[in-house]
């Protein structure tokens, strides 16, 4: 599967159950999430906008997804809500490339991106260290992902999800 093939399964409504455990301090917290995941082709006028300030050719964009998130974490009484797009340049032959993460509330983020065997693997470097989130299917309505924060003293934090397919997304009118 190609990346464009990978991200235009991702459209849809999702729920999604997430664990997160923080293994220097030995917690783990759950939380839950409903996601509408919107594919965008490399057209959308959004993608260009979103790579402009990391300097990225529109004309390289092979496409992206508008993430629409309302998440609620346990323990905690208010909702997280927001929208983030993630845009995906033209792989390489080897079916790697550039992927490019924006949301309204901080600095695009830029890392890379493969697929192998049907696996989506995004390396993402941050300031606190690295990202490495991998995504698969299970079947057709049923996705996990996993994410790992790596830092200079190793792995941070893990966390797994499981999410279930609620529907198709609406198209754009």
């Amino acid at each position: 599967m190609d990346i464009v093939n990978f991200f235009e399964t991702l459209s849809g409504k999702w729920f999604s159950q997430r664990t997160v455990h923080n293994l220097a301090s030995q917690s783990s917290q759950a939380g839950q999430s409903n996601l509408l995941i919107e594919f965008l082709p490399a057209t959308d006028s959004d993608l260009a906008q979103a790579c402009a300030p990391l300097g990225h050719d529109p004309s390289h964009i092979a496409c992206g997804l508008r993430i629409h998130q309302d998440s609620q974490i346990e323990g905690e009484t208010q909702k997280i809500e927001g929208t983030a797009l993630m845009v995906v340049m033209t792989p390489t032959d080897a079916g790697a490339g550039t992927l490019v993460q924006a949301a309204s509330s901080s600095p695009a983020l830029q890392g890379n991106y493969r697929v192998e065997d049907d696996v989506l693997t995004i390396v993402t470097p941050t300031d606190a260290g690295q990202i490495e989130e991998r995504l698969w299917f299970a079947n057709p309505n049923l996705r996990m992902r996993t994410s790992v924060l790596k830092t200079g003293d190793g792995v941070q934090m893990a966390s797994f999800c499981s999410e279930i397919r609620m529907g198709a997304a609406k198209a754009a009118a």
